[in-house]
């Protein structure tokens, strides 16, 4: 079993040497059973890739049992490729689970499988792997699910191919990340959430706003949240609001739902 993730800030830039902050969301896991059979295994793509990774034979059966949405930017498929790996017992669970996130994603960060890994929030760049980063927000973070399907890979590769005309949005947010840092651990929620909305303002520029992120920063903005911003590699997917009390979680929740958005309350 393992659990998903989410990206605080960092999204896209850390493809490019960026720093990610990412946090774990205990609340959504996955887990993987295997069952021998005598029979050969029907599997997507997917699923025979993260097998083959695991030496898994086709005549296993591989039961998932998950309550991470697929495609929202949560880290699905690192975490479905690493409950399977500690299903199956593998030693080189990591190594296996980067490959299989660049055969799912072409060319991923490698911040999802850092997370995945760990229980706590980390700092993560290319050039310098992860590291833990201690913070108490003392707030409430939503997660809030568009219903949008974003391929990750896609996202990647369409910010890739228009570069020269994202390099300084690019550079913006990487340069984002090192600021939110002080007001982290600083609990300087009000600087957090700011810095919030003006990463969702990049990710815009960088075109991997779906109308429906838009839509959901709006409405969580609009009945109090401190920030708001696309978390993962958008186009859909899912996004996350900072929120000072339970009580205005549960309000802006339910204000979602009314707009046909579900989400989930998470401390930070």
């Amino acid at each position: 079993m393992t659990h998903a993730k989410a990206i605080f800030f960092g999204e896209h830039s850390v493809v490019y040497g960026k720093k990610g902050i990412t946090i774990p969301l205990p609340e959504m896991t996955v887990k993987a059973t295997l069952i021998k059979t005598n029979e050969v295994q029907k599997r997507d793509e997917i699923l025979q890739y993260i097998c083959e990774q695991c030496k898994i034979d086709n005549k296993t059966k591989v039961v998932i049992e998950s309550k991470i949405p697929v495609g929202r930017g949560l880290g699905s498929s690192a975490a479905l490729s690493i409950a399977i790996a500690r299903a199956n017992n593998c030693n080189n669970i990591r190594e296996i689970a980067n490959r299989c996130e660049k055969f799912i994603h072409g060319n991923p960060s490698g911040i999802d499988v850092n997370q995945v890994l760990s229980d706590t929030p980390l700092i993560f760049s290319k050039n310098e792997g992860a590291r833990p980063i201690e913070f108490n927000l003392e707030c409430f973070l939503l997660i809030i699910d568009t219903g949008i399907v974003g391929i990750t890979k896609n996202a990647v590769e369409r910010v890739k191919n228009n570069y020269n005309k994202n390099e300084k949005y690019i550079e913006r947010l990487g340069e984002i990340t090192e600021k939110v840092i002080t007001h982290l651990q600083n609990k300087d929620v009000i600087n957090v959430g700011k810095f919030m909305d003006e990463a969702h303002y990049n990710l815009e520029k960088i075109g991997v706003s779906h109308p429906s992120n838009n839509e959901v920063v709006q409405i969580c903005k609009e009945y109090g949240a401190l920030g708001a911003k696309i978390t993962g590699g958008g186009d859909g997917g899912c996004c996350i609001a900072l929120v000072k009390s339970k009580d205005n979680a549960n309000y802006i929740k339910n204000k979602l739902k009314e707009h046909g958005y579900l989400s989930w309350i998470v401390t930070v």
